[in-house]
């Protein structure tokens, strides 16, 4: 153990029993010492307010935040059916935790509730951890009331239950679906983030022709699935079902806000529809035009290793406690006939560091320090929470 950092793991049939487990070995492994702050990382299918309580039993009021993904990853790659508990140790580290239940119903207003919990404070926190319903509500409100905070940050969609629609989280005492959990890092708690991605742009392009909502319906006026069809075989229909529905996520759309603009924003599909539509979870308008990108895998494994670098960097002189690895679906799939490389390249990257992780539906960052934050699909995202010597 690192000190002020234990985690352990569970698994199992049950979600109680595989975060007994968890909590267990984490505390074990903590010793005496007081936990500050608990991270809580749950597989799909477990039931989260089992998760939740079973962690609450232990720790009290310890500051709680977690969320549901996909599958948890450690170091020797994906964890499934388990549940992960991470502890921070200090007399000096703080945190305090926000839950927002109605996030998938008033994205607006719970984003506006999260800039006026942060402008009021006076010491403002060392930085902060969003974690938002992957499936639900609309993550872009969160970028837009943040874009004059200048806080370190990182954020994500939660993955879990996509194909039924739900995503957990875990906020203190609180989770829920549909929900924004946020965590203020306050005392010695330092953040360093760094994020890539491995998806580059092929040269077709395409006007978004109709979208509605959460969902894009043609591009170039034919079913938005028909490029897939197109460019990669198989009819338009099969791709609404499983497989190809879900790996549809690895052909993204890189979208120009503004004609001729060279940074796209990433957006990739949760699902395709009957009728050709593609299910996004990130606002695209008509008009927009659209790139097709793919990612290849050596550059992915390029891009993992280069927001190692960016956290570290950003981290500065405080001493690493833990990675966070919050990496987009995709990457699943990118990396499924090579189970473990991904983490392995990550792990080597950051050397005697702790590093758990887990599967995501988008990623909320500031690439640079004055520059907006923004939400991304595609991208693998990197976070190490620190602790200040001074």
């Amino acid at each position: 153990m690192i000190r002020g950092i234990a985690w352990g793991i569970g698994k199992g049939l049950d979600g109680k029993e595989s975060t007994h487990l968890a909590i267990q070995d984490a505390l074990n492994n903590l010793g005496s010492s007081r936990p500050a702050f608990a991270i809580v990382i749950a597989s799909r299918g477990f039931v989260i307010s089992d998760v939740l309580n079973e962690v609450v039993s232990h720790l009290g009021q310890t500051p709680i935040w977690g969320f549901s993904t996909f599958s948890p990853l450690t170091d020797t790659g994906e964890q499934p059916r388990s549940v992960i508990v991470a502890l921070f140790s200090g007399h000096e580290l703080k945190a305090q935790v926000h839950f927002w239940p109605g996030f998938a119903h008033d994205s607006a207003g719970t984003a506006l509730e999260v800039q006026q919990l942060l402008s009021l404070k006076e010491n403002p926190p060392q930085g902060i951890l969003f974690v938002a319903d992957g499936v639900n509500g609309d993550a872009s409100q969160i970028c837009t009331v943040l874009k004059d905070n200048q806080l370190p940050l990182a954020g994500f969609l939660a993955a879990g239950e996509t194909r039924a629609g739900k995503t957990f989280q875990m906020g203190g005492a609180h989770s829920g679906s549909g929900a924004l959990s946020v965590a203020e890092l306050e005392g010695k708690f330092r953040l360093g983030v760094g994020q890539a991605t491995g998806w580059k742009d092929i040269g077709l392009d395409y006007q978004v022709t109709r979208a509605r909502g959460s969902w894009i319906q043609m591009l170039d006026g034919l079913p938005a699935a028909e490029i897939f069809s197109k460019t990669f075989g198989y009819r338009g229909r099969e791709w609404a079902h499983p497989p190809l529905t879900d790996l549809a996520r690895i052909y993204c759309l890189g979208i120009e806000n503004t004609p001729g603009e060279l940074e796209l924003s990433y957006r990739s599909s949760l699902h395709v529809e009957v009728d050709g539509s593609l299910r996004i979870n990130a606002p695209v308008t008509e008009g927009q035009k659209a790139h097709l990108l793919i990612g290849d895998r050596n550059a992915c494994l390029e891009a993992a290793r280069q927001s190692v670098a960016q956290a570290l960097e950003m981290l500065g002189k405080a001493r690493p406690l833990l990675a966070l690895v919050l990496v987009d679906l995709a990457w699943h799939y990118m990396f499924e006939a090579h189970q473990g490389q991904l983490t392995a390249e990550i792990q080597a990257a950051l050397g005697p560091i702790p590093m758990l992780g887990a599967y995501t539906l988008g990623q909320i960052f500031r690439p640079q320090p004055a520059s907006p934050v923004r939400l991304e699909n595609q991208y693998l995202q990197v976070v190490i929470l620190g602790e200040s010597e001074v």
